[in-house]
């Protein structure tokens, strides 16, 4: 029996078993490099996931904002919204006296406070609260001072209450005089970029 020639044979070896190494680190290399690739593909999805959940956020808010624009606008209007239109509320006061017939009016502002979060769904809602002191002839003339003032009212506000009292024992004459004192305490409402903000 023949042995092969290893001589004639061993540059062909050779040459087969450099590409077969060749060929192993290229499936090594390749498959490296499609791990790499479904890293990246991976990474690529969730930035596109993240993009597409971004842009339907986007459009809700945009069709929030569409939807209740004319509601902000009307409320922005009314100075419910920005800074405290003190002068406006104080005239509004002062033109109901008028309206009313009555015969005088003193007023006193506080400065400007945080209201409770759950009142305006967390935004930062302040209240001012004014202290009206009017006289009055007659019970009913507090009746058609606040109706006159809600007519008038340049913002939102509240009554929180009113005290009637019969200052002095001055004995009654029946005489054009008002013998009635009226307290009320009112809250003035708005939506301000900063909650403690006063004007």
């Amino acid at each position: 029996m023949k042995h092969p020639p290893f001589a004639t044979l061993k540059l062909s070896l050779l040459l087969v078993l450099a590409a077969l190494l060749l060929a192993g680190g290229g499936i090594l290399w390749s498959r490296g490099q499609a791990q790499d690739a479904g890293v990246a593909l991976q990474q690529q999805r969730s930035a596109l996931n993240g993009a597409r959940q971004q842009l339907d956020r986007s459009r809700h808010q945009q069709q929030l904002i569409a939807t209740h624009l004319a509601d902000y606008q009307a409320l922005a209007a009314r100075g419910f919204i920005g800074t405290e239109d003190r002068l406006a509320w104080i005239e509004a006061a002062q033109l109901a006296n008028r309206d009313a017939g009555l015969y005088s009016l003193d007023y006193q502002l506080t400065p400007r406070t945080a209201s409770l979060p759950a009142l305006a769904q967390g935004l930062p809602l302040g209240q001012t609260t004014m202290t009206l002191t009017l006289p009055l002839l007659v019970e009913t003339d507090l009746e058609r001072f606040l109706n006159a003032l809600k007519a008038r009212a340049p913002g939102v506000y509240r009554v929180r209450g009113c005290q009637l009292s019969h200052p002095g024992d001055a004995p009654f004459e029946p005489v054009n005089q008002p013998r009635l004192l009226a307290e009320c305490e009112l809250l003035w409402f708005t939506v301000a970029a900063e909650s403690g903000a006063s004007k």
